[in-house]
């Protein structure tokens, strides 16, 4: 995406790239802590607006509750017990952050092979450009086939693997953005 002429997809591959970056450096320095917060993250996803729904309803004017507002109140406390729960015990689900984590970083990295083969028609590449984001997706699967086993160790890979992909990214963006002009 960030071959073609508009800056704007340009900036947009700089700042997911400079994102890219900031989880690999998190991961990096803050292992076990930045699973545990991407956790009480989620926690908080569910919980604020489930919360401000169902205060929404409580608020709600109308004596006579419809079957709608009976099952939407169900799903409400649902995820406010949800989030809670990740809230106050997030490593019952560090291993299933970490599921997500590594799928999101193997999509990014085949997301990147894929833009830098579309990217040829631009630039000429040395095929040592497609060492990081192909590593990449070896620490996923592997992270994906054990979770929890090596937790420290795979996060620390992924956010090196992250920061170099990151770095990689906006290395090439520039690269063909140069050869464009």
């Amino acid at each position: 995406v960030f071959y073609l002429k508009n800056r704007e997809i340009m900036v947009n591959n700089l700042v997911r790239s400079l994102a890219t970056i900031l989880v690999g450096v998190l991961l990096v320095f803050m292992n076990s802590e930045a699973i545990l917060l991407m956790v009480r993250i989620l926690g908080v996803v569910f919980l604020v607006p489930a919360f401000i729904s169902a205060v929404r309803l409580i608020m709600n004017k109308r004596k006579q509750l419809s079957s709608s507002d009976v099952i939407v109140s169900v799903i409400d406390l649902g995820c406010i017990a949800f989030g809670l729960w990740l809230l106050l015990a997030p490593h019952v689900f560090v291993d299933f952050v970490v599921v997500l984590l590594a799928l999101s970083l193997m999509g990014y990295a085949l997301f990147q092979l894929y833009e830098l083969f579309l990217a040829r028609k631009f630039a000429r590449f040395h095929w040592s450009y497609a060492i990081v984001p192909s590593l990449l997706v070896v620490a996923a699967v592997v992270a994906l086939l054990v979770p929890g086993k090596t937790l420290s160790l795979m996060t620390i890979a992924m956010g090196i693997g992250a920061v170099m992909s990151g770095l990689s990214d906006i290395f090439i963006s520039l690269l063909v953005d140069k050869n464009r002009s």
